[in-house]
């Protein structure tokens, strides 16, 4: 099976500025990621991240980020609890969420957020 990675998309965005001593619990991140499969198309599967984060440089963030992935063959029950829709999928596509948290934090004034690497093998 020949498996594309096509794109991302935002579901959900929310971006907040507050005062920095309004933030509960500052540094605070919360992260999931979860595999979902479309009725409608046997062929393509999303990868789709939910992230919170309170900043203590003021903000409250947070983001469902959709990650695209197509095959050249149907998805069968056997490929949804494959590896490659677990770990290699989501582990494809974590570094462009990375990338979009750091250029959205550093273009919306504050300092650039750099999300940690993540050991999806782990997870």
């Amino acid at each position: 099976m020949n498996i594309q990675f096509t794109g991302t998309e935002i579901a959900r965005l929310e971006l907040k500025q507050v005062y920095r001593g309004a933030i509960e619990n500052p540094s605070d991140l919360s992260f999931s990621y979860s595999p979902a499969f479309h009725e409608s198309s046997d062929q393509e599967f999303l990868v789709i991240f939910d992230l919170s984060l309170n900043s203590d440089e003021g903000f409250l963030l947070s983001v469902q980020y959709v990650a695209r992935f197509e095959t050249d063959e149907p998805i069968y029950e056997n490929f949804k609890e494959s590896n490659f829709v677990k770990i290699n999928a989501p582990a494809i596509a974590y570094p462009f969420l990375r990338t979009y948290i750091s250029n959205l934090t550093l273009n919306s004034g504050f300092s650039p957020v750099i999300l940690p690497t993540i050991n999806f093998t782990q997870m």
